[in-house]
């Protein structure tokens, strides 16, 4: 691979956190397609060789029309990694850089320019987000749909495959988390999708929050994802029942070692941790670290829930770094 200083990062543009990114492209240069993606779970279960193939089958397709579709650039300009990296302490020196670190300088630049803002850190949202499953094996058709979602309300159902979403052809779920990241935080996205004989087209309403996705595993954002800094030991059923707990519902005894980030809250040792901003949490202690990981940023705050000595508490606690 060339050295990723020297790319044009608006034309080679996907999420930098992946190991690995298919692009089609034409003799021009123009982008058919992105095969790749993955989830928290880990980074294989979103493709397969059989899911490459048709994509590749699908991109050959668009090829041999004659009225073909590209996928949307962000800017028509070359855009390169040194243009975000003065002072960031990236590049330079001929450094192999890693792919994460390409959106650590972005993210860096973006913030020396006061441009960062907190939806920024959600990137490239799962196409379940709006509540559609596409299959892994062919990657634009729908294998399920989440009730009372976007993609319910707008009408698509299993089967269906999926063509274009927010002016993106859609060949594969990468096609469709590209699709995605280009769409706004609050608002509505064009879907078009083929049923049969039939092309259905409607707009995908998208809730404030709905770019939301589990980014403990990206590397890229490991400054910025927060940590609840609370641990203990899980209440039994029987103490559970006596304090009027559900069995499942969340329920640790914090430890006597407090962690500075808690005890600026007033947080205890001892205390018995409920969850977060009212939430009634079905899990563990360790479930919940992860919880939080998936669900805050370093610089949120949360109300944690607790119970002390009997007595119902909330305090305000802020995640730092």
């Amino acid at each position: 691979m060339p050295r990723v200083d020297n790319l044009d990062l608006n034309l080679f543009e996907f999420d930098y956190d992946l190991t690995f990114m298919v692009f089609f492209m034409d003799a021009e240069a123009k982008v058919y397609a992105r095969y790749g993606g993955r989830d928290a779970k880990d980074a294989d279960n979103r493709q397969s060789l059989e899911g490459l193939a048709y994509t590749m089958k699908s991109v050959l397709d668009m090829h041999g029309r004659e009225q073909k579709e590209y996928a949307p650039k962000t800017q028509e300009s070359p855009k390169y990694l040194r243009d975000f990296t003065a002072g960031g302490g990236f590049g330079g020196g001929g450094r192999c850089l890693h792919c994460h670190q390409v959106k650590e300088a972005i993210n860096g630049g973006l913030r020396r320019a006061g441009k960062w803002d907190r939806d920024l850190a959600w990137k490239y949202p799962l196409p379940e987000n709006v509540g559609v499953t596409l299959e892994v094996n062919r990657g634009n058709v729908v294998k399920s749909v989440a009730e009372k979602s976007a993609a319910a309300a707008a009408g698509i159902k299993p089967g269906d495959v999926l063509q274009k979403l927010n002016g993106v052809p859609v060949h594969s779920f990468g096609d469709a988390q590209y699709a995605l990241d280009r769409a706004p935080a609050k608002g509505a996205v064009e879907a078009v999708w083929r049923r049969g004989d039939k092309t259905l087209e409607e707009k995908l309403t998208l809730a404030e929050g709905w770019r939301k996705t589990d980014m403990s595993w990206r590397p890229s954002m490991k400054r910025l994802i927060a940590s609840s800094r609370l641990y203990g030991e899980d209440l039994k059923p029987d103490e559970k029942k006596a304090l009027g707990l559900d069995e499942k519902q969340l329920a640790f005894r914090q430890k006597d070692a407090v962690p500075t980030q808690a005890r600026n809250a007033g947080i205890k040792g001892g205390d018995v941790i409920l969850g977060v901003d009212g939430k009634k949490l079905e899990m563990d202690v360790t479930e919940f670290s992860y919880h939080v990981q998936s669900n805050y940023l370093v610089g949120d705050k949360v109300t944690v829930n607790l119970l002390r000595d009997g007595k119902r508490m909330e305090l305000t606690m802020t995640f730092i770094p």
